[in-house]
């Protein structure tokens, strides 16, 4: 970034200016995808959200992020990994292996005293064990969901799931 810094100053130095002020802008292209929207006033969930969407975009996934003036500060950064990294990187990955339209859909509001959490995606057929999706990863893979639970449940909260044909849904409560 030092270079960087120099070669514009250099370019302003030598009334150059058009061209240091190109060279800024590719510079800030660049840098655009490493640095974190502000979603929220959670920098831990600004952090996970930039990078899933990142990820979404390289994997033609259409996403949506609604979320509302929500505090987040009572949820320890460990939970805010678990829960939101879990439950994104199977979106995505159910996203990106459904036919036809794919997209993720994410809503985060309050009610009352609780956060409230809707993880809406496409995706092919599931299967379902004791009203839980089965992973098909193989022995020792596909916890995310169970780390998910625990996590929900130091907030005594819950978490439902449900198919409805091409649509998955994860929905969250969080009591504050």
């Amino acid at each position: 970034m030092d270079k960087h810094i120099r070669a514009i100053e250099n370019l302003y130095g030598t009334e150059r200016e058009h061209t240091a002020g190109e060279y800024a802008e590719a510079i800030r292209s660049t840098l655009a995808p490493l640095i974190p929207i502000s979603y929220t006033e959670n920098p831990i969930l600004n952090i996970l959200l930039t990078d899933k969407n990142a990820v979404m975009q390289e994997k033609g996934i259409h996403s949506d992020i609604k979320i509302d003036n929500v505090d987040l500060s009572y949820i320890e950064p460990i939970d805010i990994t678990t829960i939101f990294g879990n439950l994104l990187d199977n979106a995505i990955e159910a996203a990106a292996n459904a036919d036809g339209d794919k997209y993720i859909f994410i809503k985060i509001s309050a009610y009352h005293k609780m956060t409230v959490v809707h993880i809406e995606n496409s995706c092919g057929k599931v299967k379902w064990k004791k009203r839980m999706p089965v992973s098909d990863k193989g022995k020792g893979r596909g916890i995310g969901l169970l780390n998910v639970k625990q996590s929900i449940d130091k907030y005594d909260g819950d978490l439902q799931l449900k198919q409805d044909g091409n649509r998955f849904v994860a929905d969250l409560f969080l009591n504050s």
